[in-house]
């Protein structure tokens, strides 16, 4: 799906930030909100939900059974968006941690990794760009601007899957990036704004945008947002699984 999807739901539901392979944290916090707001709370992935992690098939194969049973939606990131064109057989660089991903994946069965490819590739087709929710929250792998919601295209699909940097890296190793949630202007009927994509130690909160990729795969810890109850939920990462250095 190359577009956006607009959806209402009458419960409260959960945003859980960037996974990237780490399934043992991704299903103790699944099981926690599943506690508390019952099975068939809706759980919506930020996305990024492979690369760097020890757990990346594993993931993305939780992730299609939650989307079957339907109480699962995942937008589209940029891992994702990479590996699905590898499987497709374009050329990738296999860089930032997607080569333990394409390990992990080459040393499937071949009748398993045909299994995979083709139902990988499908489920992918069926992600959103970014999810609209009850008209008052969006969800955005890289994020959004308010001019942008509602619409498609290549710029703001690169937009939402990549979001803007100044070309310069960080001293931790990560694309210096531009902070779009500064500038924004808000109006009385501005959604929410929840996104991943950039690391931050804990849920960054700014004009009614929340950065919710609290670097899981880098040992701090998985994030999910509960926006109709303005909660976070975490769990701890389990350990180091990647790092820049």
């Amino acid at each position: 799906m190359g577009s956006f999807l607009r959806i209402k739901i009458d419960s409260p539901y959960a945003v859980i930030g960037d996974i990237h392979g780490c399934v043992k944290e991704f299903e103790k916090l699944v099981s926690i909100i599943r506690k508390e707001y019952g099975e068939d709370c809706l759980i919506i992935s930020a996305g990024d939900t492979v690369d760097r992690g020890d757990y990346n098939i594993e993931t993305i194969e939780l992730c299609m059974s939650m989307y079957e049973e339907g109480n699962f939606l995942e937008v589209q990131s940029n891992h994702n968006h990479k590996f699905v064109r590898w499987l497709k057989g374009e050329y990738v660089k296999i860089s930032y941690g997607m080569q333990k991903t394409v390990e992990q994946f080459d040393k499937l069965p071949e009748s398993k990794k045909e299994e995979l490819k083709e139902r990988y590739i499908s489920y992918y087709s069926e992600c959103p760009l970014y999810l609209i929710i009850n008209d008052n929250t969006v969800v955005a792998h890289a994020g959004i601007k308010d001019e942008m919601i509602g619409k498609t295209g290549k710029k703001i699909k690169s937009f939402v899957l990549y979001g803007e940097t100044t070309g310069r890296v960080t001293e931790e190793g990560f694309p210096e990036r531009i902070d779009w949630t500064k500038n924004r202007i808000l109006k009385p009927d501005s959604p929410k704004i929840v996104y991943g994509h950039v690391v931050f130690e804990e849920p960054y909160i700014n004009n009614l945008c929340y950065g919710i990729d609290t670097g899981c795969v880098l040992g701090n810890k998985l994030t999910a947002y509960i926006p109709d109850e303005e909660r976070f939920i975490f769990q701890k990462a389990e350990k180091v699984y990647f790092s820049f250095k």
